[in-house]
């Protein structure tokens, strides 16, 4: 079965289904599609929701630590249960194997970014556009320790059948970035803010992995000239489905080269 674009964009961005697009119509106006939509969604709006039991975060935080040095194989687990003072075979709880270690890093990492929000407020003031990229470069810096293990990350996340949850988490990642910059409007722009930042954060990463420079100098230069990229095509962009398209199939195309090429 063929998903239009407009479809892809949905699943991954959390519409809620009471809203149900496969297309945009032509006649359907901005103005229109805001009235469809009023509410914003995040994570923050429930109760908090930890997917991982004590044991297992013991386990895969263990595990991590060893990803430098192994990479994320089934070898990281079980130097993680041993540290954790479990049995080696009892990596098998994870159903998803090196994919769920791979799935906690993001969990954990993008959870951080909250409490960095009162001094990333102070030290970039107002402006919008400074603090999403300190959001970004926090985020980066955390795959600095296992950076050179991280192609392995990409290519598991490009597996087909890890390419939902890979994309699901790119978009929280997004939203949280926006929800930290004081960010809840539920208009158009909701969708589009948040899926070309996750565009630009997927590429920035991956650009990361090949990065030689200092301190990943040209890492985050690289992420100013995507940021003024979407800043600018954006702003123009009127068409959903082809906003949609661009930003949905870039990522999933940037998970799967990766694989492609091992």
């Amino acid at each position: 079965m063929y998903l239009t674009s407009a479809t892809i964009f949905v699943h991954n961005f959390k519409m809620p289904s009471s809203v149900i697009v496969r297309r945009m119509p032509a006649h359907l106006s901005k103005a229109t599609f805001c009235r469809l939509r009023r509410r914003s969604y995040h994570s923050y709006d429930h109760l908090p929701y930890n997917p991982y039991t004590p044991s297992q975060e013991k386990i895969l935080s263990s595990a991590l630590k060893h990803v430098p040095e192994y990479g994320f194989v089934k070898q990281s687990l079980v130097q993680g249960c041993r540290d954790a003072g479990y049995l080696d075979t009892t990596h098998a709880v994870f159903q998803d194997g090196v994919f769920d270690l791979v799935k906690f890093h993001l969990y954990t990492e993008r959870n951080k970014l909250a409490a960095l929000k009162q001094q990333i407020d102070e030290e970039e003031g107002k402006s919008i556009g400074k603090r999403i990229r300190r959001y970004c470069t926090e985020r980066l810096k955390a795959n600095e320790p296992i950076i050179s293990k991280w192609t392995e990350a990409i290519a598991i996340m490009g597996l087909p059948q890890n390419i939902p949850q890979s994309l699901e988490e790119l978009a929280k990642l997004s939203d949280e970035i926006w929800f930290l910059v004081d960010n809840k409007t539920s208009d158009f722009d909701w969708y589009t803010k948040r899926a070309s930042l996750a565009a630009v954060y997927s590429s920035t990463e991956l650009y990361m992995t090949q990065d030689n420079s200092p301190r990943f100098e040209k890492t985050y230069k690289f992420l100013d000239r995507r940021l003024a990229v979407v800043q600018n095509a954006g702003s123009s962009i009127s068409n959903m489905a082809s906003w949609a398209s661009f930003t949905c199939f870039a990522s999933i195309n940037l998970l799967q080269s990766q694989f492609s090429r091992g």
